[in-house]
């Protein structure tokens, strides 16, 4: 009982630490998008500031978390603190020589790889992104180290602090621009970013020193873990490749239109979308990917279906209601949200119509992270790589069909990569379901009551925004917005009880702990 309390605690405050962070970041975006808007600057930067954490994804990505932490476990779990603590330093070591040859080669070749990826954007702003990309790559280095210490340190049962990181760096990019403004140009912003990246490694070191983790300047290749190591990241690399490909053909295509400013509404677009499914589906599979490793390597596998499956209800019961607010509020979101100073109502029309369309691949994005925990904890990156190629290559094809075919415009990429997303989590759910027995038609029955009171909320929803008076100033904007999101959130919740749905057995037991427990 006191550790289901305790693992309680850990969701609560990793929720509350994730939510916060992503809040700092949309505040970051808002402060940028007033000063910028989605003109020629803020298109330079926004293509230049995604171009190093492409070539990290394509390059490390959660290749790093995702092979180390059950390489470092089985250490732990075999007693061998010892090994396990020179093979993390090895580890770390590794990643900065890797990330330090490629971010050189990156500033070496900046205007070739901007003119690559932003090839419809003009001179002026492919010039400019190639000055940004310069400063801005070293936060590759910053990125690898941050993920390793985190896998460390969460291996090592600390949760609070790894979920903490984020919220240190957009706070620091939150007080730049609030104080700093535009006054130091965009090149400022830059620096302030890169120097934001770097504080996510330094406020995880006081944690590491507690937890007894002291650095080492040693590098054993040669290291029975750092093989093992090796032989699982490589399928897992490629399988994490569906969001950077993606992003990079998004960058390409929306480049040549709306004269580039559909790189920046594209982009505004993704972090909304990324934000709100980031916040639940991050912090449980944080959570869940050190203990199911632990059951994997036991060979405890009724204990570790149990744990995903759960852990894959949880995200899909309250993704779904995000999804639905995003579907029938997209434009007075963005207007809340985003429009002030430079993001005028075309800026709004672009990106809502690009965040309809990334909404529908809400679930698939949120299921498919908790699945990829499931395979790596099992040593299997074999089968979530070739699902990845599978979506990789949907995406590109329907991208390249919509934009170019069609002619479709904006909301093309947005589609095919929501597409893809659901694609992909799809096969993996019956992939892993053959190998793990999870699903019962218990769990069925409970997703069909799920889909219905999501059904019935976005009629709410869309029956309400009809008598909600729409305006431009703060509180109207605000009314649109609040009113039919807080009636729909209502509605699904009341619907869940009336389904008689797991979640809402979930939600009484809850209630009545507490209650018991003040009385």
């Amino acid at each position: 009982m006191q550790n289901v309390k305790n693992t309680l605690k850990t969701v609560g405050f990793m929720m509350s630490a994730t939510l916060l962070a992503k809040l700092a970041g949309m505040l970051r975006e808002v402060l940028f998008a007033s000063l910028y808007g989605t003109g020629g600057q803020a298109t330079a930067f926004l293509t230049a500031s995604r171009i190093p954490l492409l070539f990290f994804d394509i390059t490390l990505g959660s290749a790093i978390s995702s092979s180390f932490i059950p390489v470092f476990n089985e250490y732990l779990e075999k007693g061998e603190k010892d090994g396990a603590m020179h093979y993390a330093n090895s580890f770390v070591n590794l990643m900065v020589l890797i990330t330090g040859i490629i971010c050189a080669l990156g500033m070496l070749f900046s205007r070739p790889i901007t003119s690559l990826i932003g090839s419809g954007l003009g001179d002026a702003e492919k010039n400019l992104a190639a000055q940004l990309v310069i400063i801005l790559f070293p936060t590759m280095v910053f990125t690898a180290l941050a993920y390793a210490l985190t896998g460390i340190l969460q291996s090592l049962g600390e949760f609070n602090v790894p979920a903490a990181i984020s919220l240190a760096s957009n706070g620091l990019m939150v007080v730049y621009l609030l104080t700093v403004r535009d006054r130091l140009g965009i090149h400022g912003v830059a620096v302030a970013m890169l120097i934001a990246w770097g504080f996510q490694v330094l406020v995880q070191i006081p944690a590491l020193r507690k937890k007894k983790f002291s650095y080492r300047p040693v590098l054993d290749l040669k290291s029975e873990g750092i093989k093992r190591t090796v032989l699982l990241a490589l399928p897992i690399l490629i399988s994490s490749w569906v969001q950077p490909i993606n992003s990079m053909v998004n960058i390409y295509l929306a480049s040549f239109l709306n004269e580039g400013q559909a790189v920046a509404a594209l982009d505004y677009a993704n972090k909304l979308y990324i934000i709100f499914v980031g916040v639940l589906t991050y912090a449980v599979s944080n959570l869940i990917f050190p203990s199911i490793s632990r059951l994997a390597a036991g060979d405890k596998k009724e204990e570790l279906s149990a744990v995903v499956l759960q852990a894959a209800k949880t995200v899909l019961a309250v993704i779904l209601p995000v999804m639905v607010l995003f579907l029938m509020l997209r434009t007075p979101v963005v207007r809340f949200v985003y429009e002030r100073g430079e993001f005028n109502a075309e800026s709004t029309a672009l990106t809502a119509s690009a965040l309809l369309f990334y909404s529908l691949g809400m679930v698939g994005f949120g299921v498919s992270e908790i699945l990829n925990k499931a395979f790596y904890s099992l040593k299997d990156g074999k089968t979530p790589m070739i699902v990845a190629v599978i979506g990789i290559t949907l995406n590109i094809v329907l991208s390249f069909f919509f934009v170019r075919g069609i002619g479709s415009g904006l909301w093309g990429v947005a589609l095919a990569a929501s597409i893809a997303a659901n694609v992909i989590a799809f096969t993996l759910l019956i992939i892993l379901n053959k190998r793990l027995h999870m699903l019962t038609w218990r769990d069925a029955v409970n997703t069909v009551k799920l889909l219905a009171a999501a059904l019935c909320m976005a009629f709410l929803v869309y029956g309400v925004t009809t008598i909600v008076p729409q305006g431009d100033s703060l509180i109207e904007k605000t009314l649109s917005l609040a009113l039919p999101a807080l009636g729909g959130i209502v509605v699904y919740v009341l619907l869940l009880f009336c389904f008689k749905t797991e979640e809402a057995g979930s939600i009484r037991t809850m209630l009545k702990q507490k209650t018991k427990k003040v009385n």
